[in-house]
C-alpha cells in the first residue's frame, strides 16, 4: 500500500483535475486584478480583493510545494516549472515590500501560468522560440528592405512631403507606420498627385514588407508547431506500443505462472500415485 500511494498522488498532482484546479485559480486571479485597476471598484472592495489575493498566492504556493515533494529535483528540469517557482517565491518575498510597483508585475506575472497550465498554449510558445533563429534571419532582411525603402523615400519625396519623408530617420518612421496600415493612404495620396509613380513604390515596399515578411514568419511558427506535434504524436505511439508490449509481457508472465501451478500439481499427483 505504501509504495502506491505516491503514485497515485503524484498521479493526481500531475491529472488534469488538479492542472483544472489551478487554471481555474489563475483565471480567478486575473479577473481580481483587473478589478483592482477600477478605482471605485477598488475602493468599495479594496479589502476583499487583497484578501482574495493572498488566498489566490496561498493555493499557487501550496502548488508549488507539493509538485515539489511530487517530483523532488526533477521539478526543476522543467523550464515551465522554475518559472512558477521563481513568481512565486518573489511573490512572497515582496509581499510587506514597499516595492508596490514590483509586486504588482508580480501578481500580473501570474497570469503567465496559464501558459504553464495548458499544454496547447506551452507548444505555441516552444514553436515561437524555436522560430527564433528564422526570425531573426527575417528580421535583419526586413531592416535591409526598410533601410533601402527609406533612401529611396528621403531621397525622392523629401520636397514633396517633408514631414514623413524629410531626411531617413523620418522616413523609417513613414515606412513603419506604412507596414502597420495606419493611415497610410493620407501619405501615400498627396505624394501621388506630384509623383504617380510613387505608386510602384509604396505597392512594392507593403508587398515584400508586409505580406512577403509576414507570411514568411508566421510560416516559420506553424512549420515548428506542426515539427513538434509530430513529434508528441510519436512520443505518444511510441507510449502506447511499450503499454501494449508491457501489458502482453504481464500476460505472459501469467500464462508462465499458471504452467509452473500446472507442473508443480502435475508432479504432487504423480508423487501421490507413486506413494
Amino acid at each position: 500500500m505504501s509504495t502506491n500511494q505516491p503514485s497515485s498522488f503524484g498521479a493526481f498532482i500531475h491529472g488534469k483535475a488538479f492542472t483544472s484546479i489551478i487554471l481555474t485559480v489563475v483565471f480567478l486571479n486575473a479577473i481580481v486584478i483587473g478589478l483592482q485597476s477600477y478605482p471605485q471598484v477598488n475602493a468599495a472592495y479594496g479589502s476583499l480583493l487583497q484578501s482574495l489575493d493572498l488566498v489566490f498566492l496561498m493555493i499557487f504556493t501550496v502548488e508549488v510545494i507539493l509538485k515539489v515533494f511530487v517530483d523532488r529535483t526533477n521539478y526543476f528540469k522543467d523550464g515551465w516549472n522554475v518559472f512558477d517557482f521563481i513568481v512565486v517565491a518573489a511573490s512572497l518575498l515582496f509581499i510587506s515590500s514597499p516595492f508596490v510597483s514590483v509586486l504588482r508585475i508580480l501578481r500580473v506575472l501570474r497570469i503567465l501560468k496559464t501558459i504553464s497550465s495548458i499544454r496547447s498554449l506551452r507548444r505555441i510558445i516552444i514553436s515561437l522560440f524555436m522560430a527564433i533563429p528564422t526570425i531573426g534571419s527575417i528580421a535583419l532582411l526586413m531592416i535591409i528592405v526598410f533601410y533601402i525603402y527609406g533612401v529611396i523615400g528621403a531621397t525622392f519625396f523629401a520636397e514633396i512631403s517633408p514631414n514623413y519623408f524629410g531626411n531617413l530617420s523620418k522616413s523609417l518612421i513613414t515606412l513603419f507606420q506604412i507596414a502597420t496600415f495606419d493611415d497610410w493612404a493620407n501619405i501615400y495620396r498627396p505624394i501621388a498627385e506630384t509623383t504617380p509613380l510613387s505608386l510602384l513604390y509604396f505597392v512594392t515596399f507593403i508587398f515584400i514588407a508586409v505580406f512577403v515578411m509576414l507570411n514568411l514568419v508566421v510560416g516559420e511558427i506553424v512549420n515548428n508547431a506542426a515539427n513538434i506535434q509530430n513529434e508528441v504524436q510519436e512520443i505518444e505511439k511510441e507510449v502506447h506500443e511499450i503499454k501494449a508490449d508491457s501489458s502482453e509481457i504481464a500476460l505472459l508472465r501469467e500464462e508462465v505462472k499458471e504452467l509452473k501451478q500446472l507442473l508443480l500439481e502435475e508432479r504432487q499427483y504423480r508423487h501421490d500415485r507413486a506413494v
